[in-house]
């Protein structure tokens, strides 16, 4: 059974340091486990950013039809997102990995890329591929196992999409 990570990312969007969101999943699963198909990402800030936030993020579900989906670790999509409060909204991670009909090993292929990466990579890449929104120079990215020590990473947007989007967060 694979153990539950936390990952926790504070502020990712430039000249903005009052959003950020966490996901908690049952973390990297063995080869031939499913995944968990649907993995919910909490997102927080300031009622006065969230609502821009929350309309760049509406364009998730239609993911398909404005980015390229055939790659690798592009095996999924995005549920809806839900608002709870002018200060909180919920969008799931929704695997696709096994949902094309293709051949055991190409399925098992995409499943691999999808458990390895932890969710909040395709969640920020799409924040700039579907929302357009800018990221900050350097994301941080705390990682921690359930019961485990924490490790904190420091990622340059470059690492994570080849152009930062052109949308400033805090002037929408």
């Amino acid at each position: 059974m694979a153990t539950p990570v936390a990952i926790t990312v504070p502020n990712p969007f430039l000249g903005v340091d009052t959003v950020g969101f966490s996901v908690r999943y049952p973390g990297p699963a063995g080869p031939g486990s499913p995944l968990a198909t649907d993995v919910p990402i909490i997102v927080e800030g300031d009622a006065d950013r969230m609502r821009p936030l929350a309309g760049r993020l509406r364009l998730f579900p239609q993911r398909e039809q404005l980015v390229d989906c055939d790659g690798l670790g592009e095996a999924y999509t995005w549920t809806d997102p839900i608002v709870l409060t002018d200060e909180v909204l919920v969008i799931a991670f929704r695997d696709r990995s096994g949902a094309r009909g293709e051949p055991v090993l190409e399925a098992w292929r995409r499943q691999l890329a999808n458990s390895l990466v932890p969710l909040a990579f395709p969640f920020l890449r799409d924040c700039v591929r579907i929302g357009g929104l800018r990221l900050s120079a350097e994301i941080e990215v705390a990682i921690q196992p359930e019961g485990g020590a924490a490790m904190a990473i420091r990622v340059p947007w470059s690492d994570l999409v080849a152009t930062n989007g052109p949308l400033v967060l805090s002037q929408l």
